[in-house]
C-alpha cells in the first residue's frame, strides 16, 4: 500500500564503485543489480537492491516476479546491514523493500511494521528528509488503499499525518523531485479535488536537479501529471496518476 519511496543520497559507509553508480545515474536497472553485486561493497548493494524494487515496481507486471525481485532486493540490504547495521539507507530501503511486500500481498502485520520502521529511523535521524516522505507515503497510500476509517481504526493511517510529514519532507529538501512528485501522486490518488495543490506542487519542476537514474524516473513521471493536471480534466489527472504508482501494471 506504500508508494515507490526508495531514498536517493548515497549514505553508506563503503563507497560502490565506479561501474554500478553510473549504472544507476542511467536508471539502467539491471546493470546496476550486476554491477552492484560483482562490487560487493554496502553501497554497491544497497544501489543493487534500489535497482531490483525499480525494476519490480515500475517495469514488472507479473506478481511473482515483482515479489521475487522484492526478495532478492531484501537480501541485499539484508546483506549490506549485517556489514553496517547503523547505514541509515539500508535501514530505509529494507523497510521500503517490506512495504512494497505488504502492497503486493495485502499484509497488515508486514504494513504495521514498515511504519515501525520509518518511524524508528525518523526518531534517531529527525532532520532526514526521506524518512519524513516516507512515512507521508505511508499514511497517504494506506488511506488511498483501504479507506480512512480502516486506515485509521486498523493501521493508524491519517490524512493529517500524511500532510505533517510531506509538509517536513519538503522544508527538509525543497528541491528533490522524488518528493512533490510522490506528494503529488498521492493527493491524486485520494482525491481527484486535490488537482490544484498537485499542480502548485509540481510547479518549477522541470528545474530541478535529477541526481540520479530513480529520480530522473519521478521527474518524468511529474511531469506527465503536471501536462495531464494542466489539462483541466481531474478525472483524467486521477487515472494518470495512479496509472504512475508502483505496480499499476500489475492486476
Amino acid at each position: 500500500m506504500i508508494r515507490l519511496l526508495a531514498a536517493t543520497l548515497l549514505l553508506a559507509a563503503a563507497p560502490a564503485g565506479a561501474a554500478s553508480i553510473d549504472a544507476f545515474r542511467a536508471g539502467d536497472w539491471a546493470t546496476a543489480v550486476r554491477d552492484g553485486r560483482a562490487e560487493n561493497t554496502v553501497a554497491s548493494l544497497i544501489l543493487a537492491g534500489r535497482a531490483q524494487l525499480s525494476i519490480a515496481g515500475y517495469q514488472t507486471s507479473d506478481k511473482a516476479r515483482a515479489l521475487a525481485l522484492v526478495a532478492t532486493a531484501e537480501k541485499d540490504f539484508d546483506t549490506a546491514l549485517a556489514r553496517d547495521p547503523g547505514n541509515v539507507e539500508a535501514q530505509l530501503q529494507k523497510a521500503v523493500a517490506i512495504a512494497y511486500r505488504a502492497q503486493l500481498t495485502q499484509g497488515i502485520g508486514l504494513a504495521k511494521d514498515v511504519r515501525r520502521r520509518f518511524e524508528s529511523i525518523r526518531a534517531a535521524h529527525p532532520d532526514n528528509s526521506l524518512v519524513w516522505g516516507a512515512l507521508g507515503g505511508w499514511h497517504g497510500g494506506a488511506v488511498a488503499t483501504v479507506g480512512r476509517f480502516v486506515a485509521g481504526t486498523v493501521l493508524g493511517a491519517k490524512i493529517p499525518e500524511m500532510e505533517r510529514c510531506y509538509a517536513q519532507a519538503l522544508k527538509l529538501a525543497p528541491n528533490l523531485p522524488s518528493t512533490r512528485v510522490f506528494f503529488a501522486i498521492t493527493l491524486m490518488d485520494l482525491d481527484e479535488n486535490n488537482a490544484p495543490r498537485a499542480a502548485t506542487l509540481l510547479k518549477g519542476l522541470d528545474a530541478l536537479p535529477a541526481s540520479d537514474g530513480f529520480e530522473a524516473m519521478l521527474k518524468r513521471q511529474g511531469q506527465e501529471l503536471a501536462a495531464a493536471l494542466a489539462r483541466g480534466d481531474a478525472d483524467a489527472a486521477q487515472a494518470t496518476a495512479r496509472k504512475l504508482k508502483a505496480f499499476s501494471r500489475i492486476r
